[in-house]
């Protein structure tokens, strides 16, 4: 089955709106050109003990003989860690953090030699915190983590925000208990950090998804010492449809229901200062006034018939958010924050995509998925600036959608003969 492009006219939506200045995963000082390397973070499927999760180094030059080749993995000298979540940029200093989740630990990959990166070490463990999710990189080298866990103190075990300087030191760290939710299960999970506000925005979403249910809250920080200034209930929206309960506990799953504000996921700034927020189940919420009192938050575009929005990516003045669990992918013009529409669909028959990242040349992104079916390979797409649509790269790997794209289907890697991976974080690189 051919992959379908859903393409509308953004004549009419662009009138009159300017376009402003987005920070975005496509900004970057060497963005003269499409990236050179891509750099994907994977676990062994089999997960046998001589086996080990790695980076992976993929050619990403178009213009080259080898594009789509596996030039190199560095082995991370473990397995079964559930690789995960990334930086979305290379830093400066090229030490990556790729986190591990589900030993709770991140590895620290150093990228200095682009083409042969390094494993130089893990994040020691931060004090009162455990299983680090989420990482964001300040200008100044510094990096902001979210932590899912606490020490089990206090009730719910809420986690936290944690400051590690350039050398992953621990700098600061902060919980998200909040006496005003006193005994709920606040689970931070991704960070979107304002400099110019000095804010961090943190969503809460666990990753033990049978086994708790997360409070569907959004924090705001104080970005210069971690101080926890807001802590906001995502507005409640009854579901249109209530499509079968594979995730969640509790009164919501055996209701077969998902209402739009269930576990909050990634949020991304807007170029007037507001975030907008994707709920894993397709809710997208706006965040207002966050340098306030008194910020809000409210529901922008709902999708009861969609759920598993999952990690967009900013390209343009574009987001570009997957739906893993729906296999589509969706496209929206974000220049006007008041009136954020749906420009474009490309649906992904067989492939579950969930993690985005846009080339720093912002003509073009990538997809892997979501690990949770075997789609194990790693898609690329081009992109239309001028009407917000997907293109399938059929010469990024095998021609044959879903097959299209590098796959992780091999026997063999550089690090050895290991088998199978599962492809998670992903993150362009230049040499």
């Amino acid at each position: 089955m051919s992959p379908r492009i859903l393409i509308l006219s953004l004549s009419a939506l662009t009138a009159g709106c300017a376009t402003g200045d987005f920070r975005t995963e496509a900004a970057g000082e060497q963005a003269v050109g499409p990236a050179p390397l891509l750099y994907v973070w994977a676990g062994d499927q089999d997960k046998r003990a001589s086996d080990t999760d790695f980076l992976a180094v993929i050619d990403a030059d178009p213009n080259s003989s080898s594009y789509g080749e596996v030039l190199a993995t560095e082995a991370a000298g473990a397995v079964g860690t559930n690789p995960h979540h990334t930086e979305s940029v290379v830093p400066a200093d090229g030490i990556l953090f790729a986190n591990g989740y589900d030993a709770g630990r991140t590895f620290l990959f150093d990228l200095s030699a682009p083409d042969k990166p390094q494993l130089k070490g893990e994040l020691a463990p931060v004090p009162e915190y455990g299983f680090p999710h989420s990482f964001v990189r300040l200008d100044d080298g510094e990096l902001i983590a979210t932590m899912q866990y606490g020490d089990g103190i206090i009730p719910g075990n809420p986690g936290g925000l944690v400051r590690f300087d350039a050398d992953a030191n621990l700098v600061s760290s902060a919980s998200a208990a909040d006496p005003a939710f006193e005994g709920e299960q606040i689970r931070p999970y991704s960070v979107e950090v304002i400099p110019e506000m000095d804010r961090a925005i943190t969503t809460s979403r666990t990753m033990n998804i049978f086994t708790e249910q997360a409070a569907d809250v959004v924090q705001i920080w104080s970005l210069a010492d971690l101080a926890l200034m807001h802590t906001m209930r995502v507005p409640r929206v009854e579901p249109a449809n209530a499509p079968e309960c594979v995730f969640g506990i509790g009164e919501i799953c055996a209701a077969g229901q998902y209402p739009a504000e269930a576990q909050p996921f990634e949020s991304r700034l807007l170029n007037d200062g507001s975030v907008l927020m994707n709920t894993l189940m397709c809710g997208l919420y706006r965040i207002n006034d966050i340098d306030t009192q008194a910020p809000s938050i409210e529901l922008a575009l709902n999708y009861p018939d969609l759920f598993g929005c999952s990690v967009p990516t900013i390209i343009s003045h574009y987001l570009v958010l997957p739906v893993m669990f729906s296999e589509t992918i969706l496209v929206f013009d974000i220049s006007d924050p008041d009136a954020i529409k749906e420009v474009s669909r490309f649906d992904t028959p067989g492939y579950q995509p969930h993690w985005a990242v846009a080339d720093p040349a912002g003509s073009r992104l990538v997809i892997t998925s979501s690990g949770t079916a075997p789609t194990y390979t790693v898609l690329m797409f081009d992109f239309d600036s001028l009407e917000g649509g997907l293109s399938l790269d059929e010469s990024f790997g095998s021609p044959d959608f879903p097959n299209a794209g590098v796959s992780f289907y091999r026997d063999s890697w550089p690090h050895g003969e290991s088998g199978t991976a599962v492809p998670h974080a992903a993150v362009f690189g230049y040499r």
